[in-house]
């Protein structure tokens, strides 16, 4: 019950060190604190995980939870170049599918957006060229 990381640190590297913690404390899971946040705050900003987590028998906004860290969404598993076509003939790919190299595996949704905006502009004038 002792904080054992930064939980700002990029996903990646906050996946790792649970797992790490995980193993050193030969657990299934950790155990997740939200007792610095206002009771008002999560009934207001995560109502349905405070009403989840009720009905697996943990309140918390008196108690710990035991979490794990899991696969949010895969992003960036397609490799492309500047103009987001990848290594096969005629097909392109944008947005979370893509790798392109500009922000990595941790990305934040505005950033993929963004992204999906340049990279398909790219990939339409590219793919009018060609065709």
């Amino acid at each position: 019950m002792e904080r054992f990381v930064d939980e700002l640190l990029p996903r990646d590297m906050l996946t790792e060190k649970i797992r790490d913690q995980m193993k050193a404390d030969d657990m299934p899971y950790v155990w997740l604190s939200m007792a610095p946040i206002p009771k008002e705050t999560i009934l207001g900003h995560f109502p349905n995980i405070y009403a989840h987590c009720l009905e697996e028998g943990y309140d918390v906004t008196r108690e710990c939870i035991p979490v794990v860290p899991a696969q949010h969404y895969f992003m960036g598993g397609i490799k492309v170049d500047k103009n987001s076509h990848t290594s096969m003939n005629r097909l392109y790919a944008v947005g979370e599918t893509a790798c392109n190299g500009v922000h990595g595996a941790n990305r934040l949704a505005s950033n993929s957006l963004l992204e999906s905006l340049v990279f398909a502009k790219r990939a339409a004038q590219k793919i009018g060229k060609e065709f």
